[in-house]
């Protein structure tokens, strides 16, 4: 397996061969992903929305080398992906870890401030206990939904809810202690 500084070498001298060694390490988790966001949606449709994934990355190969994690940059794109087919099927939706659930403005537009951003998010998110840790990755990460979290965990849904919106707050506050403004 390749580190992220070979995979964007690999990406920028031979693309097709790099997007071909990405989807064999990643092509499951986007098909997790898309799973999660899409429940209720038939399978054609969640095999659509990963080829519509796998378009997307490659729509924007001159990106994803200047990204600081490839897998990072591919839940980005596959969540995008997911959350516009289930816009476009007009139901209703909530972008996970959006500005407008935490309350937050960020400009992520810029890239330094997007590096330190997530650096901090890094840092709140590995102090975490390690149930915190597995349910806070698991909802907002990996998209999945507060009962199935529930009942891979073993626990009632009311403390996954409740876990989440503590951590939520406290990671607001690790934001504005790291200098983020909002």
């Amino acid at each position: 397996m390749q580190n992220d500084e070979e995979m964007k070498l690999l990406l920028e001298t031979n693309f097709e061969e790099g997007i071909k060694q990405i989807l064999d390490l990643y092509g499951g988790l986007i098909k997790i992903i898309c799973k999660n966001i899409l429940a209720g949606f038939s399978s054609e449709d969640i095999e659509e929305t990963v080829a519509d994934c796998v378009i997307a990355f490659w729509k924007s190969k001159s990106n994803v080398t200047k990204a600081d994690s490839i897998k990072s940059y591919i839940i980005g794109i596959t969540k995008k992906v997911a959350y516009d087919r289930l816009r476009r099927a007009k139901k209703a939706f909530i972008y996970p870890i959006d500005d407008m659930e935490i309350g937050i403005n960020i400009d992520m537009d810029i890239e330094l401030s997007r590096s330190i951003n997530s650096q901090i998010i890094q840092k709140a998110i590995l102090s975490m206990p390690e149930l915190e840790r597995d349910i806070f990755i698991r909802r907002y990460y990996y998209c999945e939904r507060v009962k199935s979290i529930a009942e891979k965990l073993n626990c009632p849904e009311k403390k996954v809810e409740n876990i989440l919106y503590r951590y939520k707050e406290k990671l607001k506050t690790q934001l504005i202690e790291g200098g983020i403004i909002l």
